[in-house]
């Protein structure tokens, strides 16, 4: 382990275990047995693994001063710097039509269900009346639970007075906590949350809305078209996460420069109203366009090998941790990086051959998307293989 201009580097656990091995010949001679299933052996790994565990704490704790490297609790520290904490989740709501045959009370805690098994409650109680009723439900758990129109139709507390329960409208999805990766886009945007009129003012703009969670923007600021973008001359080109139309609509239609033209496949009309001089007010449309980045699915393959012979190598936790990974709009894939997200999930293990591929056919160290794409993973297009 090396602190240097570069920062911390720590040894890999194979040069760990290399050098106490020749440590262990030095001393007991060369014809020890360090074979994995020897006593020996044995020892040298759990040696190994103690001293590999500490340094990799020890470049934790030195991450944990950097905001594009802390994580969870370190990086809620940080973000306190500049008066900002981490989006908590929220509930899904949706409104309920209930039929009832007679006048009805419900308790707080009276619950229907949707097709996908999950819970949807009222938050206090509420009075029906004979006839059809609107009622507000929240999901019982927090984030982004979904539910289409039509598919809340099941009560858990039955009530004789109650004929029918059903949601005309979809919900509205609530959101899960804010991910460090989010955390920390966030945090670098909303630096620049003072500029007016630039893509950097739109930019952070757009991440003080709760529910945008991504976005680029691409600009040509030249006479003369852009081939490799598509991009008209003198034309921004917005692709924006989250949000809603309304709001993503008023900041580009204020904060862009004016004159500037847009691109995208979302149309929606912003109207400025200003105040004359005579006292009479005059209406101004702006037409905005802007795009939604297109989810691309990311495969990944690598293998794993144990550190002791009579480790457990558990690897739906891999799986897990990879999905974790959430990739911004036209952010690279590497393998790399994808290798922190698999030693999170234990250190009983050494992964290696690790490749991504955006086709499933092509596998090597990046893969790279469209500049208003972005890669999702899911855990059903990761290949682990133990060795």
């Amino acid at each position: 382990m090396t602190i240097n201009e570069n920062g911390l580097l720590i040894d890999e656990f194979s040069t760990i275990y290399n050098r106490l091995a020749d440590k262990f010949k030095l001393i007991y001679g060369q014809d020890i047995n360090l074979e994995q299933n020897s006593p020996d052996g044995q020892l040298l790994g759990i040696i190994t693994n103690e001293i590999y565990d500490l340094q990799t704490l020890i470049l934790h704790i030195y991450n944990s001063f950097d905001p594009d490297l802390a994580q969870g609790v370190e990086l809620n520290k940080l973000l306190k710097l500049i008066a900002q904490t981490r989006r908590a989740s929220t509930k899904s709501i949706v409104d309920i039509t209930i039929v009832a045959n007679a006048n009805v009370t419900l308790p707080a805690d009276y619950t229907i269900i949707d097709e996908n098994k999950n819970e949807w409650v009222i938050n206090a109680e509420t009075t029906l009346i004979s006839g059809t009723n609107i009622v507000s439900f929240n999901a019982v758990n927090f984030g982004a639970i979904e539910a289409s129109a039509n598919t809340i139709n099941d009560v858990v507390t039955v009530f004789p007075e109650i004929t029918s329960v059903n949601n005309a409208l979809p919900a509205e999805v609530g959101r899960d906590e804010e991910s460090d990766v989010l955390l920390r886009k966030r945090r670098n945007n909303l630096l620049s949350v003072n500029s007016n009129s630039t893509i950097a003012g739109v930019y952070s703009k757009l991440f003080l809305l709760d529910t945008v969670t991504d976005a680029v923007i691409y600009e040509n600021a030249t006479d003369t078209y852009d081939a490799l973008k598509d991009l008209n001359a003198h034309t921004l080109w917005c692709i924006i996460d989250g949000g809603s139309i309304d709001e993503i609509t008023k900041i580009i239609a204020t904060d862009k420069t004016i004159g500037t033209d847009l691109k995208g496949t979302v149309s929606n009309n912003y109207v400025e109203i200003f105040l004359k001089a005579d006292g009479t007010t005059r209406a101004l449309t702006h037409i905005v366009k802007f795009d939604r980045p297109t989810e691309i699915p990311l495969y990944i393959k690598l293998t794993v090998s144990k550190k002791i012979i009579t480790d457990i190598i558990d690897m739906d936790a891999i799986k897990n941790k990879l999905v974790e990974k959430l990739y911004s709009i036209n952010e690279k894939a590497t393998a790399t990086e994808l290798y922190a997200y698999v030693y999170s999930a234990g250190n009983t293990f050494i992964a290696s051959n690790l490749e991504v591929s955006k086709d499933n056919i092509t596998f090597g160290n990046t893969a790279t998307n469209d500049y208003d794409e972005k890669f999702i993973i899911s855990a059903v297009n990761i290949a682990i293989t133990e060795v």
